[in-house]
């Protein structure tokens, strides 16, 4: 259903979407140990592109509207302090392990920010149980991934 123009044709998101988001997440990030152990960087800067790409649409889910097909106009659906959240993570100071840690750490505080909010709104699930399984994968396959990550 198109509910506003501006400059595209906006629509609310789908909750079955957002639901898919906050799973979808934490099933890429369970990935990127592989990448980083057979030193794939190409794939692993993917990875967590993809999981920016994730966190945007979650951003915009919140924000009340789907990602618009086809836009260009991206930065006036989100707020200046999303922007500059998700903008933190597009730099990589180095190519190795450590950029690609550093940047999945900042998602998944970004992920943990925005997925309650969006539980609370659209009455979905938290994906705890996968969320909990990915987090043990993650600490030990990455020997310098955090033992604890804060949102606050």
């Amino acid at each position: 259903m198109t509910n506003q123009t501006w400059p595209d044709a906006l629509s609310r998101p789908e909750p079955d979407r957002v639901q898919l988001l906050l799973i979808e997440f934490w099933q890429r990030l369970r990935a990127l140990p592989d990448l980083l152990i057979r030193e794939e960087h190409l794939l692993a800067e993917r990875n967590t592109a993809d999981l920016r790409d994730l966190i945007i649409e979650m951003m915009l889910a919140l924000n009340g509207v789907q990602w618009p097909p086809a836009t260009v106009h991206l930065n006036c659906y989100l707020g200046a302090s999303q922007r500059a959240a998700i903008e933190k993570t597009l730099v990589a100071p180095t190519v190795n392990d450590d950029s690609w840690i550093g940047r999945a750490v900042a998602l998944v505080v970004i992920y943990r920010w925005y997925a309650p909010q969006l539980v609370e709104k659209y009455g979905l699930e938290y994906p705890q149980a996968l969320e909990d399984k990915t987090w043990t994968q993650l600490q030990r396959e990455v020997p310098a991934w955090p033992l604890t990550v804060t949102t606050a």
